[in-house]
């Protein structure tokens, strides 16, 4: 089985839709032109279909990993009633609304290092807002 990319992710010309072309290793020929929503749907099929092969396996480490950081979002912070923890949501650009429930222990957690994070000392007043 070969294992290099099968597919080619563009713009459209006019800039308004993504163009996913299959290349010549994966045998198919062709290409597919997605708007915004129907891109948004796939990028969330796309997830339950990686959540459904992940399973009950453990989680990874998260330190050394790579992640998309996102540093203008609009976001909502919420009760997670089957948890009783807080419910944070936010628009992240790359995928479209994530939700991230914190069990009361995490939230404490949390609270915590965001009350440490809060006594930093910063050389300008405005360098907390700024990405390092």
């Amino acid at each position: 089985m070969t294992t290099g990319p099968r597919m080619q992710v563009t713009r459209s010309e006019d800039g308004q839709k993504i163009v996913l072309s299959f290349l010549e290793n994966s045998g198919l020929t062709g290409d597919i032109t997605l708007d915004e929503a129907q891109l948004t749907q796939l990028i969330t099929s796309l997830g339950l279909a990686r959540t459904a092969l992940v399973g009950q396996k453990p989680l990874p480490p998260i330190e050394g990993a790579r992640f998309s950081p996102v540093y203008k979002t609009n976001w909502a912070l919420q009760i997670d009633t089957l948890t009783e923890g807080s419910l944070l949501a936010f628009q992240h650009p790359a995928y479209g609304p994530v939700g991230l429930v914190f069990t009361p222990t995490d939230a404490e957690r949390l609270i915590g290092g965001l009350q440490r994070h809060r006594t930093m000392v910063h050389s300008t007043p405005n360098d907390a807002r700024k990405p390092s």
